[in-house]
């Protein structure tokens, strides 16, 4: 298989170097967008110990998740890949899982020219139930995903404005809406980590709330009301996942009324047609 991958830094510690490890002797060529705050030469100088001949692009500060795909994707592009595999820092293949989900994904792509992501079941995924049990689902993350990259060049790429969140929803919803579909590798597993969810239990009911900063609601809040916008099948599913966090929001997480202005602000910016990086 013809492929090359990418992984997107933020602030990252030694454990990259390790997850690092665990897939980039199967690449032909590793692109390592760097989004973070602070440069740490010395990971960066480990990632090539274990990645030799990985091409390490600074993105000068963070820029976005998007973007930093991008970058790896254009750069696949470039230098004659048929496939990208898209990595988070913080996610790792053990044994011979990617080995043998390199050899399905090719598989599933060649059965159907229609198929522009294929991605792998993982543990962060027991959150989202519909997603993981379905062989064909309707989005993946970005994260253990390989893209065919013309295709995905073709239909423009990850979309920059959104920053980070539903990035790769939007980018599932943009192609199906173009004719292409995806498939879902269910028999193998790929480590992948969601932080720690904020448990708690209302009446009968037990429940996690994510926790996430204000600055991480604004862009949920602003995304996800961007993504009802333009998909408007898309709405219900999205007005009850935003009134559930809100729910969550009020019932267990600190900074209460900060973290709901900056909801409030995502929904205004989004409905005024203000996307990019939130400056504060």
């Amino acid at each position: 298989m013809n492929i090359a991958g990418c992984v997107v830094l933020y602030n990252p510690d030694d454990s990259v170097v390790e997850n690092i490890r665990t897939y980039a002797p199967l690449l032909g060529k590793l692109y390592v967008a760097d989004n973070s705050d602070d440069v740490k030469r010395d990971i960066l100088d480990k990632i090539l110990s274990v990645a030799p001949g990985a091409m390490i692009i600074p993105m000068n500060g963070n820029k976005g998740i998007a973007a930093a795909l991008n970058k790896g994707l254009k750069g696949a592009a470039e230098d004659g890949f048929d496939y990208l595999l898209t990595m988070d820092d913080d996610s790792h293949f053990e044994g011979d899982v990617l080995k043998n989900y390199l050899v399905k994904a090719e598989k599933l792509f060649s059965e159907n020219d229609r198929v522009i992501q294929v991605g792998i079941h993982n543990t962060g995924d027991k959150d989202f139930d519909t997603v993981v049990n379905s062989g064909s689902p309707e989005w993946l993350i970005t994260s253990g995903t390989v893209m065919d990259v013309k295709k995905s060049v073709e239909i423009g790429g990850f979309l920059e404005e959104l920053f980070i969140d539903e990035v790769d929803r939007e980018f599932c919803y943009r192609a199906a809406d173009m004719g292409y579909c995806f498939r879902r590798v269910l028999d193998l597993t790929m480590n992948h980590n969601l932080g720690a969810p904020i448990k708690g239990k209302f009446l009968w009911k037990t429940y996690e709330a994510m926790g996430h900063s204000k600055i991480r609601k604004y862009y949920i809040y602003r995304n996800c009301t961007y993504i009802m916008q333009k998909y408007p099948s898309k709405k219900k599913e999205y007005k009850s996942y935003l009134q559930k966090m809100f729910i969550k929001t009020l019932l267990a997480e600190d900074d209460k009324l900060n973290k709901i202005k900056y909801m409030k602000m995502g929904v205004r910016d989004a409905k005024n047609g203000k996307f990019g990086k939130l400056e504060v």
